[in-house]
């Protein structure tokens, strides 16, 4: 109860300031929990060590401590976003989030069966919004995440309203009956959640596991898919960009699959390698040999 009323509380004040207060203060935490938590940092210490290795930038002195710093600001601004998020006001919600290139991924999503694809990285929430805005509802899986008060408190904020929320454990006939119907699917897809459903891939030099499911029930279902990230530019600003990938049609689902999982894991390593900063992928052990440092 105490946990409800807390988080109902921030939610108010962090929807009720001014932009640049509300994000003063978020990155004020985020300083903080970075001090306080040195399992945390290690862990993504660890995480962003391999990222900056394999794109050429510092892995330890003062410029890699900022990218660090700036994680867990980064990561603070999300949880603020999703008070501030639901609040958008659809009629300007293209000021809010740039899509440049939204004109030429509209037949991708619209009237057919099609799936919208992205990391742990920058915020998707806003992105919700715009598609609402723009006539489309995606089914999202959500993981039922503990304490309970907390999991409610963030999926009655996800998507602003605007997207179908199904809970993990039963979200594969959902999506299914989604792709059946033509419509539109929204997967957080770097992370393998519970035993199985993982394909072996390389990222950033490094073998690790990402799903499968996303590209099985593309290639199962003849949908189209659209991978990409929406980065944060600045307060109450965002950027969406993606790619329309192409689905192998060898006639063997399941090679089809790892095909297609391996092109989407190619474009996470793009867009966590332009803004390792946003990746709060980062915050769990990504890679398997680094699961013995998770906080």
């Amino acid at each position: 109860m105490l946990l409800r009323i807390g988080l109902e509380v921030a939610d108010r004040i962090a929807a009720a300031l001014p932009a640049g207060v509300a994000y003063a203060l978020a990155d004020l935490g985020g300083d903080v929990w970075h001090r306080m938590s040195p399992s945390r940092r290690a862990v993504v210490r660890a995480n962003l060590a391999r990222v900056c290795g394999a794109t050429g930038r510092p892995t330890h002195g003062r410029a890699f401590d900022r990218l660090v710093r700036d994680a867990f600001r980064n990561h603070a601004r999300y949880y603020l976003e999703l008070s501030r998020a639901p609040r958008y006001d659809p009629a300007r919600i293209d000021q809010i989030v740039a899509v440049p290139q939204w004109r030429s991924y509209e037949p991708a999503l619209r009237g057919r069966a099609a799936i919208l694809v992205s990391s742990h990285l920058g915020n998707f929430e806003p992105f919700g919004i715009f598609l609402g805005a723009n006539g489309l509802r995606p089914l999202a899986p959500v993981e039922e995440i503990e304490p309970r008060a907390l999991y409610e408190y963030i999926a009655a904020r996800r998507g602003g309203g605007v997207i179908d929320l199904v809970p993990l454990a039963n979200a594969r006939s959902a999506l299914s009956r989604r792709m059946r119907e033509g419509g539109l699917a929204g997967i957080i897809g770097d992370r393998v959640v519970g035993e199985g459903g993982g394909q072996p891939v390389a990222m950033f030099g490094h073998e690790t596991e990402i799903p499968v499911g996303p590209a099985m029930l593309a290639v199962t279902h003849g949908a189209s898919v659209l991978v990409g990230r929406c980065l944060r530019l600045g307060p109450d600003r965002f950027e969406a960009e993606g790619d329309v990938l192409e689905i192998p049609a060898s006639g063997d689902r399941r090679a089809d699959a790892i095909e297609l999982t391996r092109a989407i894991a190619a474009r996470f390593e793009h867009d966590i390698g332009e803004a390792p900063e946003q990746w709060w992928g980062a915050f769990q052990p990504f890679w398997p040999d680094l699961r013995g440092n998770e906080a």
